[in-house]
């Protein structure tokens, strides 16, 4: 049904976007973040300023909104702003990462930086499994900026950066609100926050949540058990100190704990009989429309996030000096069934990681509404991973004793630390006319060490992996360069050019330090952002090309003898679109909005591994063809698209509140997101994930001053499958196995909210 009406959805959304009557809003909180008035405020410039007066991408998606849309997890923002994917094969449990404009990190390792960078209340959330600000438990909005962003940001990100800001507490206002869900497969989620005014100067919020959710894939083996099964809990508390109007002091810290059974299920059986004869006494058996899960193990994650920050800002005559320090803190154990099927064969592919992070931003602002406005900042970042891994199963107890994957326990550590000085600035050279400018300077280190120590039982090894001890450096200067014409409110448009940069990464594979190259990134975006009739309208349209040198990807490197596949820099990505955000209040309890963007993220250089069963092609250099010299054989993959990487995507929304009489309201919201195919693996047709959309909405009643009300909300509402296949390997030779999403699953509950 999705797939059906698609091309034509897509059609007249685009055609929607393109009338006068149909442009992003900037009213009161539509996907919007504070609203004074009739005005989105966004902080993206590092400085309060509306929406549509900042040059630059960036889509911002208030509280209010993500509780309309029915949405649960930081990644579901997938679903409310254009231009920005999930990575389908890599869940959150699994550390996995975003994706802006098709660009993202391919490998979630502590020496591997993030390439869409993810800030909460103005700390860089470097470590790889940090899980956010899951819950959505008391957030203002999320702002999502486009493009590399190292002149305004602490930590340096090539492809993007999500701003996640939490409520701070407020002076004025003694208040508490409690949110209830509960719906289909125990989905549950309560969520409660107080504001607690200490005098005149001193208050308190205070904010907790705990959410959960049964999956949806059972296991045939374990009833009890669920893929998909899902429990976060977490409290954070702030305390805002203003001493005197130019003085304040915000002291928070919060503690949050994340269980998720993830993990992937046999899509296909291939060619192994041994491994197929293991499913012979089962009625139904695996395959494409089957979603049971039949390991004998489990596939776990646990997780818990220590974390405290103090900001201070303080009024130098009129500029505004601002120090962020924050400390997090994470601890993580994994445990996984690695074959997934009802046999022994790689049944414990157990690990844990404790990783600590620091940082210290300074920031320099200048004063709003001059001719000549600036931010000046110096960045500290430290992190600390120490985590251990062993893969080791019976293999149908072939060899008498336990098979070990590279010989035994691996112990690694890994200590990665950043220097940056920032600025960016805009010049007025007239009312209507603005130069924009910024330089980053910055200076990475990354260290790591590996150690191997054999079991405390017999075990046969399967592959040997020395220990090895390595550093890896890198400078870089990077900076931006644009123009802004404003000729009215109503009216911007602007263009810039600003290069990116990704630190240097240690891949110890084989036991060989090899330097990763640092990631770069040249891109160009103009745009327009306009809004008419009074504001009830806006109509933003911007367009990008961006050119990724030495992308950081799994390779093929013919200087090593022999040739091996290692974590290496990719040669040329080029990302280039357009990206449209529109929406209008068509009367005063009717907002209606769109976005979409169009996406071709290729590689212009790539040498990857051949996909399972590619055809070797005869000519050397094109398709999966074998080194001239070896049996080797290696896949030029110039042209293709990058994984999850949708070419045409769009969003479709619309929001509707209407008082009733009595003092009394009722409220609607429908969210429609749709994306066309992609690849879970490079290449590999059989590999593909098709198409869909998702739709979420909220319908409620209750007082229009909103202290409580009552509703039914829908996540996926028309139940829509979609999943992330890609080759089993070794284990199930010729078979496929695929990560499903939670949201793949429809979920259909009522809410409960009261507002004090």
């Amino acid at each position: 049904m999705v797939r059906f009406g698609a091309r034509r959805i897509l059609l007249a959304s685009v055609a929607a976007m393109a009338l006068p009557a149909m442009p992003v809003f900037a009213q009161d909180a539509e996907p919007g973040a504070v609203a004074t008035g009739d005005e989105i405020i966004v902080t993206a410039t590092r400085r309060e300023a509306r929406l549509q007066d900042v040059p630059l991408s960036v889509t911002a998606v208030s509280g209010e909104s993500l509780a309309q849309s029915g949405l649960k997890e930081v990644s579901d923002i997938q679903y409310l702003a254009p231009n920005i994917t999930f990575s389908a094969t890599n869940p959150v449990s699994n550390g996995g990462g975003y994706q802006i404009r098709g660009v993202g990190t391919q490998t979630y390792d502590s020496g591997v930086e993030q390439t869409v960078g993810l800030v909460i209340d103005g700390v860089v959330i470097g470590l790889s499994r940090d899980p956010g600000s899951t819950g959505f438990a008391d957030i203002e909005r999320i702002e999502v900026l486009r493009g590399p962003q190292g002149t305004l940001f602490g930590k340096n990100s090539s492809a993007g950066v999500i701003q996640v800001v939490t409520k701070k507490p407020r002076m004025d206002d003694a208040s508490f609100s409690l949110d209830l869900k509960y719906g289909e497969r125990n989905d549950r989620v309560v969520q409660a926050s107080a504001n607690v005014p200490l005098g005149q100067a001193l208050a308190l919020r205070v904010s907790g949540y705990s959410n959960g959710q049964d999956g949806a894939i059972p296991y045939v083996l374990t009833p009890s058990r669920a893929v998909g099964d899902r429990r976060n809990n977490g409290v954070r508390a702030k305390l805002l100190w203003e001493p005197s109007d130019n003085l304040s002091f915000l002291l928070a810290g919060e503690y949050q704990t994340a269980f998720a059974r993830d993990g992937q299920i046999i899509q296909s059986l291939g060619t192994s009989a041994l491994f197929n004869s293991q499913f012979a006494g089962f009625a139904e058996q695996p395959g494409p429309n089957v979603y049971k899960s039949y390991m004998d193990g489990d596939w776990t994650a646990d997780t818990s996030l220590y974390a405290g920050s103090l900001e201070i800002n303080a009024g130098i005559g009129d500029h505004t000096l601002t120090s962020i320090t924050a400390y997090r803190k994470l601890e993580t154990l994994q445990l996984s069934d690695i074959d997934a099927s009802p046999a022994n064969v790689f049944n414990n592919s157990d690990g844990g990681v404790d990783s600590n992070q620091f940082t210290q931003e300074l920031r320099l602002t200048s004063p709003g509404g001059n001719r000549l406005e600036y931010v000046l900042g110096l960045y500290y970042y430290r992190t600390e991973n120490s985590g251990y891994a062993v893969q080791y199963g019976n293999y149908y107890g072939l060899f008498g004793a336990p098979v070990v994957v590279g010989g035994g326990r691996r112990d690694a550590t890994n200590k990665v630390r950043s220097l940056a000085a920032f600025g960016n600035l805009t010049f007025a050279l007239t009312d209507a006319f603005k130069l924009i400018g910024g330089l980053r300077y910055t200076n990475d280190r990354n260290h790591g060490t590996l150690v191997v120590s054999p079991l405390p039982f017999p075990a046969v090894p399967l592959g040997m992996l020395p220990d090895y001890d390595g550093t890896v450096k890198a400078d870089n200067v990077s900076g931006k360069v644009g123009v802004q014409f404003e000729p009215s409110r109503d009216f911007m448009l602007y263009a810039t050019y600003s290069t990116g940069f990704k630190g240097p990464a240690i891949d110890g594979t084989a036991g060989i330090i090899r330097e990763v190259r640092p990631e770069t990134v040249k891109s160009w975006e103009i745009g327009l952002k306009s809004s008419f009739l009074d504001g009830k309208g806006t109509f933003n349209i911007a367009a990008y090309w961006s050119n990724y040198r030495d992308f950081q990807a799994q390779t093929f490197d013919i200087t090593t003898t022999p040739p091996a596949f290692y974590l290496s820099n990719a040669g040329l990505l080029r990302a280039r679109g357009v990206e449209v955000e529109t929406g209008f209040r068509v009367t005063p309890a009717l907002r209606l909005s769109a976005s979409g963007a169009y996406n071709d993220a290729t590689f212009r250089e790539y040498d990857g591994q051949c996909y399972p069963g590619q055809p070797i092609s005869p000519v050397v250099g094109q398709g999966c063809y074998v080194v001239p010299g070896t049996t080797t054989t290696v896949a030029n993959y110039r042209g293709f698209r990058l994984p999850n990487a949708p070419k045409w995507s769009y969003i479709l929304r619309a929001d509707y509140k209407q008082a009733v009489g009595g003092d009394m309201a009722i409220d609607a919201a429908a969210n429609w997101a749709w994306r066309t195919k992609t690849q879970a693996v490079i290449g590999d047709p059989n590999a593909e994930i098709p198409s869909y959309g998702l739709l979420n909405g909220t319908i409620g009643f209750g007082a229009e001053d909103g202290s409580w009300r009552v509703g039914i909300y829908a996540r996926n509402l028309l139940d829509k499958r979609f999943y992330a296949p890609y080759a089993a390997g070794v284990i199930n030779p010729g078979g496929y196995s695929k990560i499903v999403m939670p949201e793949a699953f429809r979920t259909i509950g009522g809410t409960l909210s009261f507002r004090i």
